[in-house]
């Protein structure tokens, strides 16, 4: 097992190159029971990223630093370390390190263009998908995402709308699981 592993990071050593996409990506969402902040950088093939939910009984959340593998047109894997935290109301606060991996793909489009990312961690066996639609004509983004951890699952429909030529988006959208409508920004230099 542990030959397969070293082998996969060392193909992908070899195919590396620089990422391609230097930015930031900020999003805040708020709702009635749960709130959610998520920032990310990235400079080169080095990310930088961080997250946070505050959720009916608890609060988690990580950071990580992560090195880009792009694999030519088709996708990007990134992979590094990550340190997160998990407080259940009335508890104490567990801090755990381990490893985060995940693997994105942005497609430009006629219409406007559609990305997918799949990311894991290790810590709190915590886990985030997500699927994006952008219609350029409108300034207008459908999304569908699921995401859990040990404690925590949620799956969420938003609808993001561009103001003018700037990056700000306002969000709206509904949290399946909490049964909640939430209200939010992003903003993506990406």
């Amino acid at each position: 097992m542990k030959l397969k592993v070293i082998a996969g990071i060392a193909l992908c050593v070899c195919l590396s190159q620089q990422a391609a996409a230097d930015g930031y990506f900020l999003q805040a969402d708020l709702g009635g029971q749960t709130q959610g902040l998520v920032a990310a950088s990235s400079t080169g093939a080095i990310s930088y990223g961080f997250n946070a939910v505050k959720y009916e009984g608890g609060r988690a959340g990580a950071i990580s630093v992560t090195h880009a593998w792009p694999l030519g047109d088709i996708a990007t894997i990134k992979a590094g370390p990550t340190i997160g935290f998990e407080r259940e109301d009335g508890q104490g606060t567990d801090i755990a390190g381990g490893a985060k991996a995940s693997i994105e793909r942005y497609s430009p489009s006629s219409f406007g263009a559609t990305y997918v990312l799949a990311d894991f961690s290790t810590v709190n066996d915590s886990w985030f998908l997500l699927t994006q639609a952008t219609f350029q004509a409108p300034g207008v983004s459908v999304e569908l995402s699921r995401g859990g951890s040990n404690s925590y699952h949620e799956t969420t429909v938003a609808l993001q709308k561009n103001l003018s030529d700037s990056p700000v988006k306002l969000r709206l959208g509904y949290k399946v699981s909490s049964e909640e409508l939430f209200a939010g920004i992003a903003v993506n230099t990406f």
